[in-house]
């Protein structure tokens, strides 16, 4: 028996009496695979919840003490786990409780005693059946307001259509979720589940056109109708939207090992890319949450940055520091909607060097030193800087051009790829040939600045094929301030500057 089979059937014989509620009985009824029970009790949630963590060896967490809700974390055997949410019923009983929840394909509920009895209150079989999405009442999203991004994203995650009664909804009762009555935290959560979708830019889309999306982003709306020069094809809001879309394009393609000739230059890094976007950059959120966000704001800082033709020197529009300016905007944002320290920070980097990998795509060239510096600058985010340029890059052209600055990109990006995972010692992360105590002891130099300053160039050296020993690199720092012999005073404030 399945520890969910196990979970059911011990439930069955306690008090108070208990209900499958939401989402594991629509799953069940749609075939799909179940991996976290919601439970609603006629009694106290926190203390059964309390005691299914102590009948079968898990955890347990208090998660509401006011509406007396608690989860317990299972295992079984094999190291799989089960969450499993308890809370008090929402009213003076179940039909009371399905009432109150927010769409009417997860107003289902099912007695644990009798699993396979569907209650269904509202028409949400019906709905299954239709595949379509619609609010238990009419009163359902402006009781809520979040309910309208859960809508949008349940109709992206199970493939259903919204309901045209449930679009009116939303776009009456949606804006209100930029009311002080929602937590910024919901918001997030929402909206991380949203775009850890596969085909999340079109659900994007969807927010913009039910009037939702600027509500949860203002820094969006000066963008709608922000022209942009050549070669860009699109104001700068579809532009930005259209970079989320061909990221997803570019990540789908790397997910099912079908590059294509388009992409075939990163075919032997695919497997290496799913990882790092899977990558965990909070407990609950993925990596490419936070890329994905960046992408949808990458060019938030062009409505600040804005010169238009007339008053542009070069008599065309322009952007001056737009990337900069729209690090602190991306900042400013995922901070308002409680993203952690570690997402403010990536996300912070990917805007603020967004241009870097299209400005190194322009040159002739780019040495070892460049790239060194691109990873050092870039603050981790530099793998993700590189595959939303590729994306920056399509979303830019009209279909049909930009060739060849895109092969361009592409042997670029393929390069510092493979830099960056086949070359790190020599291009990215250089072994340690002295430290900050060497220098002091070697050149009698004081702490400060400038031990920093002559480490970071003996790491250049070092990437650019000057230096491989510790002799060679204490020569070059004996060089850099001016010495023979490698002893002597502290530097002069020019010394160090070569």
């Amino acid at each position: 028996m399945s520890l969910q089979d196990q979970t059911v059937a011990w439930l069955a014989d306690q008090e108070p009496q208990a209900y499958l509620v939401g989402g594991c009985v629509r799953d069940r009824l749609l075939g799909r695979p179940v991996y976290d029970l919601d439970i609603a009790v006629a009694g106290d949630g926190l203390r059964l919840a309390r005691r299914l963590a102590n009948r079968f060896g898990g955890a347990y967490y208090p998660l509401d003490e006011t509406r007396r809700t608690g989860r317990a974390i299972l295992r079984d055997q094999q190291g799989e786990h089960l969450i499993v949410d308890i809370a008090e019923l929402r009213g003076i009983d179940l039909a009371a409780d399905l009432a109150d929840r927010d769409l009417s394909v997860n107003a289902l509920a099912a007695n644990v005693r009798t699993p396979e009895e569907v209650i269904d209150l509202h028409g949400g079989i019906d709905d299954l059946h239709a595949r379509i999405i619609r609010p238990v009442s009419e009163a359902s999203i402006r009781n809520d307001p979040l309910r309208a991004l859960r809508a949008i994203r349940q109709a992206a995650e199970l493939g259903f259509a919204l309901a045209p009664e449930t679009e009116s909804l939303i776009r009456r009762d949606g804006p209100a979720i930029a009311s002080p009555k929602v937590a910024a935290e919901r918001i997030r959560d929402e909206l991380a589940r949203l775009l850890a979708l596969p085909h999340s830019a079109e659900s994007l889309a969807r927010l913009d056109d039910l009037g939702l999306l600027t509500v949860i982003l203002p820094e969006l709306e000066p963008l709608r109708r922000l022209p942009q020069p050549p070669p860009h094809c699109l104001d700068v809001l579809p532009h930005s939207l259209k970079t989320v879309d061909c990221l997803e394009q570019i990540l789908a393609a790397l997910e099912q090992g079908s590059t294509g000739q388009a992409l075939e230059p990163l075919g032997p890094f695919a497997g290496r890319l799913r990882a790092h976007f899977a990558r965990m950059t909070s407990e609950t959120r993925p990596r490419l949450v936070t890329l994905k966000l960046v992408a949808l704001l990458h060019d938030a800082g062009k409505a600040r940055a804005y010169t238009p033709n007339e008053a542009s020197s070069q008599g065309r529009i322009r952007f001056i520091g737009h990337d900069q300016i729209g690090a602190e905007i991306v900042e400013e944002a995922l901070r308002r909607l409680r993203f952690s320290a570690a997402e403010v920070r990536l996300g912070k980097a990917i805007a603020r060097h967004h241009m870097r990998p299209l400005l190194l795509a322009g040159q002739e060239s780019v040495s070892s030193r460049a790239v060194y510096r691109f990873y050092r600058d870039t603050e981790q985010a530099g793998v993700d800087l590189l595959i939303l340029a590729l994306a920056d890059h399509l979303a830019t052209y009209a279909p049909g051009t930009g060739a060849e600055p895109w092969s361009h990109l592409l042997s670029l990006v393929s390069r510092m790829l493979a830099d960056y995972w086949e070359r790190s010692a020599e291009r990215v992360s250089p072994p340690e040939l002295l430290d900050g105590h060497d220098l002091q002891h070697q050149f009698d130099l004081q702490p400060g600045p400038h031990i920093g300053e002559l480490l970071e160039a003996v790491r250049e050296a070092q990437v650019s094929g000057q230096v491989r020993t510790r002799d060679e690199a204490l020569a070059l720092v004996a060089v850099r301030l001016g010495r023979a012999d490698g002893k002597g005073a502290q530097p002069s404030a020019q010394e160090g500057d070569g």
